[in-house]
């Protein structure tokens, strides 16, 4: 990256680590709960794709038995993701930089991934393809976005409408568009991925690939 990069990464990092600390912190223990759940599985090695500063990731910990990985590829988003975890579980959690599409983990390693708010910015197959392969033979990964329920979404809009002097729903769904859970289930399909469901609740909209 050249400065103007790093500057422009760093403030983003910075900006929308703020939000997830302050708007949006409800939201992760009741995601990371529900995601686990979803999933099945509390021990073993668990990575978070697209961890930020690592709100969900840490929010699983409390729930999880196992090492932890927060991967992100914004180095300045880990930084942050790093002094959250400093002196309180540096021995199990720990940050990777590196990209969805090409992630230097050993094919079948990973027993549980997670992802909340990421996959809108991936291309479908390229990360489908790379999440089936880190994962173990009976590994199961759940991506997707939600705001935890009804009543945290709807505060989560108003706040953040307030904030930014718009319709943050209708933004996001703008962002949205043809990369939520829906449109990710085919390509799944279409690649022959294990199982392949979709999972629609009050906590959000996810995909969930697992072993058949």
């Amino acid at each position: 990256m050249n400065q103007a990069e790093k500057a422009a990464a760093k403030a983003k990092a910075l900006e929308f680590d703020h939000i997830a600390s302050e708007v949006f912190a409800p939201i992760y223990p009741v995601i990371a709960a529900r995601l686990l759940e979803l999933g099945g599985i509390y021990r073993g090695r668990c990575v978070e794709i697209g961890s930020g500063g690592g709100h969900l990731a840490l929010a699983a910990a409390g729930l999880f038995t196992g090492e932890i990985i927060l991967l992100d590829s914004n180095p300045y988003a880990l930084e942050l993701a790093e002094e959250r975890i400093a002196g309180k579980d540096r021995g199990r959690v720990s940050t990777l930089c590196a990209d969805v599409h090409d992630m230097p983990i050993p094919a079948g390693s990973v027993d549980l991934v997670i992802s909340r708010g990421a996959m809108w910015f991936w291309d479908k197959q390229r990360s489908l393809a790379e999440i089936w392969r880190i994962l173990a033979p009976a590994g199961v990964a759940i991506i997707g976005g939600g705001y935890g329920s009804p009543a945290m979404r709807a505060e989560i809009y108003r706040v953040m409408s307030e904030r930014n002097g718009d319709d943050f729903e209708a933004r996001q769904k703008k962002n949205t568009d043809d990369n939520s859970p829906e449109d990710y289930a085919p390509v799944a399909m279409a690649m022959g991925i294990g199982d392949v469901r979709e999972v629609h609740d009050d906590t959000g909209d996810w995909l969930v690939l697992g072993p058949k």
